[in-house]
């Protein structure tokens, strides 16, 4: 039977999905087969006949697992799905089907990956919380927690407790997204601290803005944007966002001091602002040519006029039927999705976990444990062998 890995977070957001895919990355210079599974997932991808988690799917395309996608997610937890399990409404089979599909991992694979779903508690509610999930699976438990001091530490302290206070073994922590600035700072107090608690440390992984912003294209695909211009331009990531609601003056000031790859989120109505916009870009006033996008909210088109300029300007504009600030909320939700069509994340991904986790102390762990269980076994077999001999 494989060794199982299970990876845990304080909180969601932590980059669970990013730091599996740089494990498996690593360690699949050591392990012959590796699977994955995520049994409960919240954010889905709907395939032809079924629906999938959305992070299991860009796991399998990355490292093209040959595991049915099935397998790999389970359960998917959809909106309202807690509602209808208390009152009854869902059935109850979830425990059995986790378990049949790792079980059919396990059995073709030498490790598998389980990666869990926000901190050591969610999923309490359907009796299948992270711990529940992880000790039914009889997996190692590997906590991510994101960069800072007291309150890092106060996170790993609560989850690791919940995590042992449910039978589970919490075999060491990496601790991601550490602010550049903070880096030298932090990393010392967190070893010392984690070196006087007996808990190994396997990675201090900074920051990396390009992990965190969303391409256009895929806000293009997410928000079901119709593309009026710059269809071949919309591999650029965005780092921030405008929301224009404010006069043109004002605006191009703002054109004027942005450094980051900006998105303009404003009104298709709101033509004097468009104007001055498409004509600071269209002769590079200031730092006019950071903006790589604009999104219109609306559900009525541009005029001819503005189609024309936008035809010689060539900057990526979307329009969407709804409101500005249901954009915004969109686009920051999808901050840090990564699917397998994002080959820039991907290798940043990788690179990011050869020079950050230290997979050697990792492995040892891992193959360690294997081989007490192996040698366990062994003298189980010959005793009983020698007892035979005996009668």
């Amino acid at each position: 039977m494989a060794k199982s890995l299970f990876i845990a977070s304080t909180r969601r957001d932590i980059g669970k999905t990013s730091i599996s895919l740089g494990l498996i990355h690593l360690l699949s210079k050591k392990f012959k087969k590796i699977a994955f599974i995520k049994p409960l997932a919240q954010r889905y991808v709907q395939l032809p006949e079924t629906k999938v988690g959305e992070d299991a799917l860009l796991i399998k395309e990355t490292f093209a697992l040959p595991h049915p996608i099935e397998d790999m997610s389970p359960l998917i937890i959809e909106r309202g799905f807690t509602e209808k399990y208390i009152k009854g409404e869902i059935g109850r089979g979830f425990v059995k089907k986790i378990r049949r599909n790792y079980e059919g991992l396990a059995k073709e694979s030498d490790l598998v990956i389980i990666e869990g779903t926000g901190h050591a508690g969610v999923g309490s509610v359907i009796n299948l919380s992270n711990a529940e999930v992880a000790k039914l699976l009889g997996a190692d438990v590997l906590l991510l927690c994101g960069g800072g001091i007291g309150q890092s530490i106060d996170e790993i302290t609560l989850n690791k407790s919940f995590f042992e206070q449910k039978g589970c073994k919490v075999i060491g922590v990496i601790i991601n997204k550490i602010l550049n600035e903070k880096y030298e700072k932090i990393s010392p107090f967190l070893k010392r601290y984690l070196n006087t608690k007996g808990i190994p440390l396997f990675g201090l992984l900074p920051y990396r803005s390009l992990l965190s912003n969303p391409p256009l294209w895929l806000i293009a695909q997410q928000t079901g944007a119709n593309i009026l211009s710059g269809k071949g331009r919309l591999d650029k990531n965005i780092e921030r966002i405008i929301v224009g609601t404010m006069e043109p003056e004002t605006m191009l000031e703002l054109l004027r001091d942005i450094r980051q790859q900006t998105l303009l989120i404003t009104s298709s109505d709101r033509i004097d602002l468009l104007l001055a916009v498409f004509t600071a870009y269209f002769k590079n006033i200031g730092n006019a040519h950071n903006l790589v996008g604009v999104l219109l909210s609306g559900s009525r088109g541009l005029s001819q006029g503005i189609t024309d300029i936008l035809a010689s300007v060539d900057i990526p504009v979307l329009l969407v039927d709804e409101d500005i600030y249901g954009l915004a909320s969109q686009i920051y939700s999808l901050r840090t999705k990564i699917t397998s069509k994002d080959s820039k994340k991907i290798t940043a991904l990788k690179k990011l976990a050869e020079d950050y986790i230290d997979i050697e102390p990792l492995y040892k762990i891992l193959t360690s444990e294997q081989e007490v269980v192996k040698k366990g076994w062994g003298e189980k077999v010959i005793g009983f062998l020698r007892g035979l001999g005996g009668r």
